[in-house]
């Protein structure tokens, strides 16, 4: 697994070696603004592409080799959706036509929606209490307050 970081580091460099190669006659400014390509810049320029288009893809197979052994070795996994054959079938569980990630889905999401629906339902309740008390706290204040007036 070394190799194929070692690696892409070194093809990183060496795309990094070959776009200063590229615009070194520039950025030193030994290449005049609007003027004629001298014989530096020619060979500077044209020999930093090449450096740096194989270095790229240099980078892009160490890359490649990488994710592989990674698979390999269990760390990664492929990118790939199971066959309906793969996967167990639940008894009770969604219908055959569903995909994996749906199943996944409502997996992970049954547990939160239970949760909610049963705080919503202890809700609802304790709303249903407080409206059944109110009225009798509001006819108890009404006959005290009957009670201390004086009717003229």
């Amino acid at each position: 697994m070394a190799k194929y970081v070692i690696g892409a580091v070194g093809a990183l460099l060496g795309a990094l070696a070959g776009a200063w190669l590229m615009l070194a006659p520039f950025a030193l400014a030994y290449q005049n603004s609007g003027a004629d390509w001298a014989d530096p810049t020619y060979v500077d320029f044209w020999t930093g592409l090449p450096f740096l288009v194989v270095s790229l893809a240099g980078v892009v197979l160490y890359v490649l080799g990488l994710v592989e052994e990674l698979r390999q070795r269990g760390i990664m996994r492929r990118p790939y959706v199971a066959t309906p054959a793969e996967q167990p079938q639940v008894p009770g569980g969604p219908p055959d036509n569903a995909s994996g990630a749906e199943n996944n889905m409502e997996q992970i999401l049954l547990p939160l929606v239970t949760a909610m629906l049963k705080d919503m339902q202890e809700r609802d309740r304790d709303r249903e209490e407080t409206h059944q008390e109110t009225p009798n706290n509001a006819q108890q204040a009404r006959s005290a307050e009957e009670e201390g007036s004086v009717r003229s």
